[in-house]
């Protein structure tokens, strides 16, 4: 169990990670673009700063749903038909699958929001 938690943090990790790109402005007389020195803005207002951490979160949460739907499977597999085993990897699968559920569900509700307010 502690390789598959070291396989998902470093998932988790690698997920997590992105690049970060320069603030690059168009110059208005047909020259090149440029770097600006300005400090990039936050956006117009909350629905940009809610649409950004649900692009964030709701991938991140269906990944870890699967993971765990992964984990029941193979605890299920390995258990050998214990019945104390196989009943803990029905568990797992179950409440992954509802979370799954839960946060495909989440997701279709906020973009409904967010199409209806914009």
């Amino acid at each position: 169990m502690k390789i598959i938690n070291k396989i998902f943090l470093s998932l988790l990790l690698l997920f997590l990670a992105s690049p970060i790109f320069a603030n690059e402005t168009t110059l208005g007389n047909g020259g090149g673009s440029v770097v600006s020195d300005d400090p990039p803005t936050l956006g117009e207002g909350i629905d940009t700063v809610l649409n950004n951490v649900m692009k964030l979160i709701f991938p991140i949460a269906g990944i870890v749903c699967v993971v765990f739907i992964i984990i029941g499977g193979y605890t299920w597999i390995a258990s050998a038909g214990d019945p104390a085993k196989v009943q803990q990897a029905q568990g797992t699968l179950t409440w992954a699958i509802i979370g799954l559920i839960f946060v495909l569900v989440a997701a279709l509700v906020v973009n409904t929001v967010f199409k209806f307010v914009s």
